[in-house]
């Protein structure tokens, strides 16, 4: 893998890490009731998978096939049904990845980064470094 793309999976990596974190942000403490009854919270959560599943598209076939505990397949998935299926989002499901599938990627993500070859000027370099974010 060359730099460029190195740098190029570490970015789409950290926005995968982002939208989880928003995630949990998003719903906190939030019990299953709570997340149904509010519309703007289950927007949040639905705009931040569709952002896993796009960034999860563009991961290099490399990166996916050495982290197969990573269901790649299934966060695009998810992503092309949240995007085409806009009117028939099954909320119940979207609760139960938030509840159920975010951890792997929580615990996966910034090992994969930091296994990553990253140029040395980049790694030395904080505003290179900022605008993974």
């Amino acid at each position: 893998m060359t730099d460029i793309e190195s740098v190029k999976n570490a970015q789409r990596l950290h926005h995968i890490l982002q939208a989880v974190q928003r995630i949990h942000r998003s719903v906190g403490e939030l019990s299953y009731e709570m997340f149904m009854a509010d519309e703007d919270k289950q927007g949040n959560v639905v705009r931040c998978l569709e952002i896993i599943g796009e960034a999860a598209n563009h991961v290099s076939e490399e990166i996916c096939a050495a982290n197969p505990e990573i269901p790649w397949a299934a966060i695009i998935g998810m992503r092309n049904n949240l995007i085409h299926g806009y009117n028939e989002v099954n909320y119940s499901l979207v609760w139960a990845t938030v509840q159920n599938d975010l951890k792997v990627l929580e615990e996966r993500i910034p090992q994969i980064i930091g296994s990553l070859n990253m140029p040395s000027d980049f790694k030395s370099d904080q505003s290179a470094r900022e605008n993974l974010i």
